[in-house]
């Protein structure tokens, strides 16, 4: 059965390669949408953000699984994000710095496969920034220009396809109101409302404008240099040099890699393919969240290593973007903003990292599992193997040694030469490292008789060893092992929101400083023309808007935008 699944994964490679490269011809395209809670924020906040991909006719297409978005000043990325698509949608946050200048800012959005195309076919829009213990912004009377231009209160005045209502048009702080959703169409692909704040300064046309305007462009070229992510992320890397401090030289034919995310439990091992001079990329799947990676090459002689490459564009075409305008008729609405944002901060214990952790990529029970508090603890890796480990043993080759593990042969298991060793997930190619390793920070060891394939990858077993902290501690790894910080896509952002229904919260003592009340990125209708959704204000007064938007599986968009107010 492995032995199937190892061709079948070769299968499905030549299968998408003929597929890209088949594209310019057939003419396949995707275009994405990106939606965000609001278009003014204060440095320190997050932005909320929605992804949809479609083709360039605005249907909805499920192909890519990764989108990317980054905050652009001028021609130069400050900000990236990854979000896993799941049917063509997703959502994320990207989080401002505290120390971020006001100013204008380009948001941007695409997938690889849209790289293709080049950054014509990106989606962007403007964000506004406005950092209050900083100056960089002027008063509303001087004369700017901002690229596609539009007052607040014009901005979002597309026509309306449904109907947005709420409960009242005036609540109080800290009171549960409810929005009512009618004249829905029943062939919904993806739905999203969110109720912010009002905006109080000049900042885009329409995001559906601004879209409907990107998906006509048609490039001349297609350049097939990138694979779509159709299954999930793909890290690309580089082949350095250790002795040079060069990219390797095009003679690596000997050479293979590998990365793994010592992540969790389980195995997440994933082979590398080389592509071009010196290159080499991984497809990885089901990975997410901020992590660590380990990359190894093999043969490991301390001669090569693996550099991972960024996935993100960075740079793009410069586009000059005007001063930020504040009306001082907006100061006192800002400045209670910008203290109610400090007090959520540190009150709110929701974590600026999103933390995920995914499901183990290799998912076949050990052979045997031996957790080492239910045996005769030993002083030595040696003593260990020797004693009561089956199915695995050390053995000296040219006086080193080397871990060795049962592999089948025909109708019979001997002992292979080629395992996989890893310790918390990090491939260790140096078998010493572990004979030396403290057994006692060590709380299991599981064998897995061979042969196993991962991915391109075939190994006479493996040993995994898990240590009680999972960091895979004092391992001196040689220089064909890196173990970097890795940022993953992200998974669906849940916004914390108080329920104002209940008194116990009403008379909660905690500031409740949300700016943003509602934001939900993944509104299911299950069908219905008509749906009721509530929400909860804060205790900031002032006017805000509840925005809907979405796409019908024909590629019809929804939209509609009400306005109500929030008093003391």
């Amino acid at each position: 059965m492995k032995s199937l699944k190892f061709k079948t994964g070769y299968l499905l490679i030549f299968v998408i390669f003929n597929l890209v490269n088949g594209y310019a011809e057939y003419d396949l395209r995707e275009r994405i949408y990106l939606q965000t809670d609001k278009h003014l924020y204060l440095s320190g906040e997050p932005v909320l953000m929605k992804f949809f991909t479609t083709n360039p006719e605005q249907i909805p297409v499920v192909f890519s699984k990764i989108a990317y978005a980054e905050l652009v000043s001028d021609s130069i990325a400050l900000l990236q994000i990854k979000v896993e698509l799941t049917g063509g949608t997703g959502a994320g946050r990207m989080l401002l710095p505290a120390d971020l200048p006001s100013g204008y800012y380009r948001m941007i959005a695409y997938t690889q496969y849209m790289r293709n195309e080049g950054a014509d076919v990106f989606f962007e829009k403007n964000i506004a920034v406005l950092n209050t213990f900083q100056s960089g912004y002027y008063p509303a009377d001087e004369e700017h220009t901002l690229p596609n231009m539009a007052q607040p209160e014009t901005r979002n005045q597309k026509p309306e396809t449904v109907n947005l209502k709420p409960d009242k048009t005036t609540y109080t702080t800290r009171t549960h109101g409810e929005l009512t959703i009618s004249g829905l169409p029943e062939n919904i692909h993806t739905l999203s409302v969110s109720i912010a704040g009002k905006e109080c300064i000049p900042v885009a046309e329409s995001d559906i404008s601004l879209f409907q305007k990107n998906v006509t462009k048609k490039p001349a070229g297609f350049s097939g240099i990138f694979l779509p992510e159709y299954e999930g992320h793909i890290v690309t890397g580089k082949f350095m040099d250790n002795q040079t401090g060069r990219q390797a030289a095009s003679d690596l034919a000997l050479l293979s890699a590998a990365v793994s995310f010592p992540v969790g439990d389980g195995i997440r091992y994933f082979s590398g393919q080389k592509t071009g001079t010196g290159n080499v990329r991984f497809a990885t799947s089901g990975i997410s969240g901020s992590a660590e990676i380990a990359t190894v090459v093999f043969p490991a002689d301390d001669r090569y290593r693996v550099d991972i490459q960024s996935p993100f564009v960075l740079n793009y075409v410069p586009q000059k973007m005007p001063a930020l305008q504040v009306g001082a008729a907006d100061y006192d609405y800002l400045l209670d903003r910008s203290v109610a944002l400090q007090l959520f901060r540190y009150f709110s214990d929701d974590s600026n990292e999103i933390q995920n952790i995914s499901e183990p990529h290799f998912k076949m029970k050990p052979t045997n599992n031996y957790r080492l508090d239910e045996y005769t603890r030993f002083a030595s890796m040696r003593d260990i193997f020797t004693e009561f480990i089956r199915g695995a043993r050390f053995r000296s080759n040219a006086g080193k040694q080397e871990l060795s593990v049962f592999t089948k042969r025909g109708d019979a298991y001997e002992y292979g030469n080629t395992p996989l060793v890893l310790l918390d997930g990090v491939p260790v190619t140096d078998h010493e490292l572990i004979y030396h390793y403290d057994p006692l920070t060590v709380e299991q060891i599981n064998i897995y008789y061979g042969p196993c394939a991962l991915g391109s990858s075939r190994f006479d077993g493996i040993v995994e060893l898990v240590t009680y902290r999972r960091l895979h501690a004092d391992l001196n790894l040689n220089r064909s092992t890196q173990v970097i910080s890795y940022e993953g896509p992200q998974l669906p952002y849940r916004l914390n929101i108080p329920d104002y229904s209940i008194n116990e919260n009403i008379q909660n003592k905690t500031p409740d400083g949300r700016h943003t009340l509602l934001w939900n990125p993944d509104l299911k209708t299950d069908g219905k023309t008509s749906i009721r959704l509530p929400f909860n204000t804060s205790d900031l007064t002032g006017e805000f808007q509840a925005t809907v938007e979405g796409i019908t599986n024909d590629g019809v968009f929804i939209f509609a935008t009400v306005m109500f107010q929030v008093e003391e």
